[in-house]
Parts: C-alpha cells; sequence; structure tokens
C-alpha cells in the first residue's frame, strides 16, 4: 500500500516537472518567434517609410518638380531592394492577405507612373501604404507587441499608433508637395490638405503626450517627444504658408518636401525607440528564461 502511494507521489511529481518543462519551452519559443516578429517590424517600418517617402517625391515630380527625380530614382532602387529583402521571410509574411497584394500593387504602381496620371499613381501609393500598415498592425497583435497581455494598446505599444501618425504626415507631405510644385494646385488638392492639416491638429500630439507621462519612458522620451512636437509644430506653419499664397512662390517643392519629412522622421524615430525597448526587455527574458 506504501509502495504504491509513494509510486503515485512519484509519478505525479514527475508529471508536475513535465507540465514545468513545457510551459517553460512554450514560453520560451513565444519569446523567440517575440524577436523574430520585431525583426520583421522593423524591415516593413523601413519599407512603409521608404514607401511614403517615394510617394511624396513621385507625385512631386509629376506635379511639375522635376529636380526631385533623382532623390526619387534613389529611393526607388531601396523600395525594391527592401522588398527583395522581405522574400527571406516569405513563410511568416504570407499569413497576412495584406502582405500578399503588397509586391504586385508595388509593380502596379510602377506602370501607372509611366501612364502619366499623378493622381492615380498618388492613390495607388496610399492603398500600398495601407497594406504595409495592415501587416505590421495583424504581425504585432500576433505576435503582442501592441496591447502586451493588456486589453488595450500598453504605452511600450504605442509604436503602431506612432507609424499610424507617420503615415498621416506622409499623406500630407505627398499633397503639400504637389500643391508647391504649381502643378496640382486646384481646389480639390487645397480641400485635402486643409482635412489632412486638420488631422494632424486633433490626433498627431495624442501619442507623445501619452509618452510624455509615462514614469517608465518618459526620461528617456522627453527630448525625442519635444523634437517629434517641434517639428509637427513647423510642419502646420508650412501648410499655412502654402495655403495662403495663391501663386505658391513662398514655399517650393522641395523645401515643403523636406520640412515634412523632418516631422515624418521624428515619428519614426520615437516608433524605433519603442521597438528597441521591446526588443530589449525580450531579449533579458530570454537571458533569464
Amino acid at each position: 500500500m506504501v509502495w504504491w502511494l509513494l509510486t503515485g507521489i512519484g509519478v505525479l511529481v514527475g508529471l508536475l516537472f513535465a507540465r514545468a518543462r513545457q510551459k517553460r519551452r512554450a514560453a520560451r519559443l513565444r519569446l523567440e518567434a517575440r524577436m523574430r516578429a520585431i525583426s520583421q517590424l522593423r524591415l516593413l517600418r523601413e519599407l512603409l517609410e521608404q514607401t511614403q517617402r517615394h510617394r511624396g517625391l513621385c507625385f512631386g515630380v509629376m506635379s511639375g518638380a522635376h529636380a526631385l527625380e533623382s532623390d526619387r530614382w534613389t529611393v526607388n532602387a531601396h523600395v525594391t531592394r527592401l522588398l527583395e529583402r522581405t522574400e527571406g521571410h516569405r513563410a511568416n509574411l504570407a499569413w497576412h492577405d495584406s502582405w500578399r497584394q503588397v509586391i504586385p500593387l508595388w509593380e502596379q504602381i510602377e506602370q501607372a507612373r509611366h501612364a502619366g496620371d499623378p493622381l492615380k499613381v498618388l492613390q495607388l501609393h496610399h492603398d500600398l501604404t495601407s497594406l504595409i500598415l495592415a501587416t505590421i498592425e495583424a504581425l504585432g497583435h500576433r505576435h503582442d507587441l501592441i496591447c502586451l497581455g493588456g486589453l488595450a494598446p500598453q504605452p511600450e505599444g504605442l509604436w503602431l499608433d506612432l507609424l499610424k501618425n507617420a503615415e498621416l504626415l506622409g499623406k500630407t507631405r505627398a499633397v503639400g508637395t504637389g500643391i508647391a510644385a504649381r502643378r496640382h494646385n486646384n481646389e480639390v488638392q487645397h480641400q485635402e490638405l486643409e482635412r489632412l492639416c486638420q488631422l494632424v491638429h486633433q490626433q498627431l500630439y495624442l501619442a507623445p503626450a501619452k509618452l510624455s507621462v509615462e514614469p517608465t519612458l518618459r526620461d528617456a522620451l522627453a527630448k525625442p517627444v519635444r523634437e517629434a512636437e517641434d517639428r509637427v509644430d513647423e510642419l502646420l506653419q508650412a501648410i499655412d504658408v502654402l495655403l495662403r499664397d495663391p501663386s505658391h512662390r513662398a514655399l517650393r517643392a522641395r523645401e515643403f518636401f523636406n520640412i515634412a519629412t523632418q516631422a515624418v522622421s521624428a515619428y519614426y524615430m520615437l516608433a524605433d525607440l519603442l521597438l528597441e525597448h521591446l526588443r530589449l526587455d525580450t531579449e533579458r527574458a530570454l537571458r533569464q528564461g
């Protein structure tokens, strides 16, 4: 009787240890998958940034700012190289419906650009950046890099909001560059820039404000947050100049593009800092495990 009891206890203890090892192994596999996801997010984030940059340059060139063509060509080649690099992550990215449309749409943009319809090319770029952002968001949720175990996005997970902010700034940059080039300065484009400007006023200060009061991030991000807010202020001033000057001579296309790019880059900097924070946390958890 005692022997059976001891045997039963031994089996139970063995099962508990096996279960604990299994849970530790599953947790480690999740952390390793999260590290790979962060690496993929960084690649997609760079692709998003360069695609947005190409949109602004392309619309500027097609609107008459031909001096931007050499920059557009360089960025075009960069986007192509980034898309080639994503081939190494095809097995993971192919899970997302949005991603499967990215490369065909990029090829469609090239065809439409040669056809010479600036507004169509602009819209195709909007569609492309939307697909890349959708893939980024799906990847972030899949590996719990946004809510981080909570019910709503956590401060460290605000990198996604910052990338969405950068997309709004990127759209503003493209439309404003086209207007500054003086070929697409009609009433429709003015209304679109005014609409985007209003959205910038409403949305662009929210995520930085949350980061500036988060105790665990406040000190590290105080300077980048101020930089992002200052660059948005400068962009809004440039938009005001562009909309108030009917001749659009006060601000050239390249000047407007560069001002807007500084704002876009400031938001990417904040997103990068948060992704690096998540990477370090994940790396630390792997070492401890």
